[in-house]
């Protein structure tokens, strides 16, 4: 949609090596899309040079830089990151997120955006829907994401969804402005790596429609270690499986509040 702007959130933390193709393939696809568009850059307190990388670019594209004084995590990474887009949205914009690392492919994108066009809410990019794989990876960090997964959707089953915890995925911004004023706010409160996966089945318990398409991640793009901890990440998600997410009575007072947040403009 020609009215439409496109809106990425990342968040970086020492991505001094990967953040450079990474704006280069984001502002040559939006060009070829003729699309309008803004990358915010969340600079989680990096320590190489991804600040002064991100400035530079600034300079010739439409970028916005927020940066930490410190590591803060990934959970206030996005959550800064969605106040800003969303503060900027209307009608029909999207909202997408990604890993500063070229690992997720922007050749997707079109099928996203198309999601989008067709009515849904949520779309993510899937290595574990039917035509995704995972490519690069050591055998250890497959096994982590491959049981995690599972495990999250025997508590947590959101129908045709098979991914949780990827970071990149699609919005639409004027109801996910109502789902962050729905939870007052409170979308995201966990600080590291899964906190997108708190946010998605706090999403799920809303009105919304979610669905997925396959991806294909690269993780032989990436240069460098994934900035993921392992033995973190495990007992996080041991931690985040005892929790409810609202399945309970409050629930419907958050349902209540989201239906009565002005409702969507059509597309």
């Amino acid at each position: 949609m020609a009215d439409r702007t496109i809106r990425f959130i990342i968040p970086a933390y020492n991505e001094g090596s990967n953040i450079a193709p990474l704006l280069e393939k984001t502002d040559q696809k939006m060009r070829e899309k003729g699309c309008r568009y803004q990358i915010i850059i969340i600079n989680d307190g990096s320590t190489d040079d991804t600040k002064d990388t991100v400035e530079k670019y600034a300079k010739r594209m439409p970028i916005q830089l927020f940066n930490h004084d410190g590591n803060k995590g990934v959970g206030e990474a996005f959550r800064n990151g969605f106040e800003l887009a969303l503060k900027g949205s209307s009608g029909a914009d999207v909202i997408i997120t990604k890993e500063a690392d070229n690992t997720s492919d922007l050749g997707i994108l079109d099928s996203m955006l198309k999601k989008i066009d067709e009515g849904y809410d949520v779309v993510l990019a899937s290595c574990y829907a039917k035509g995704g794989k995972v490519v690069g990876t050591t055998i250890d960090r497959r096994i982590l994401s491959s049981i995690a997964n599972l495990f999250l959707s025997i508590f947590f089953p959101i129908k045709g969804v098979r991914t949780y915890s990827s970071f990149y995925r699609a919005y639409r911004a004027d109801n996910l402005k109502r789902a962050f004023a729905a939870y007052d706010n409170r979308l995201i409160e966990e600080k590291g790596f899964v906190c997108m996966v708190e946010m998605l089945i706090k999403l799920s318990r809303l009105p919304l429609q979610i669905t997925e398409i396959p991806m294909i991640l690269r993780c032989d793009f990436r240069k460098g270690k994934s900035k993921m901890n392992k033995t973190r990440t495990i007992a996080t998600y041991l931690r985040l499986m005892t929790k409810r997410f609202g399945n309970d009575a409050g629930i419907d007072e958050i349902v209540d509040r989201y239906n009565n947040i002005t409702a969507r403009p059509k597309v």
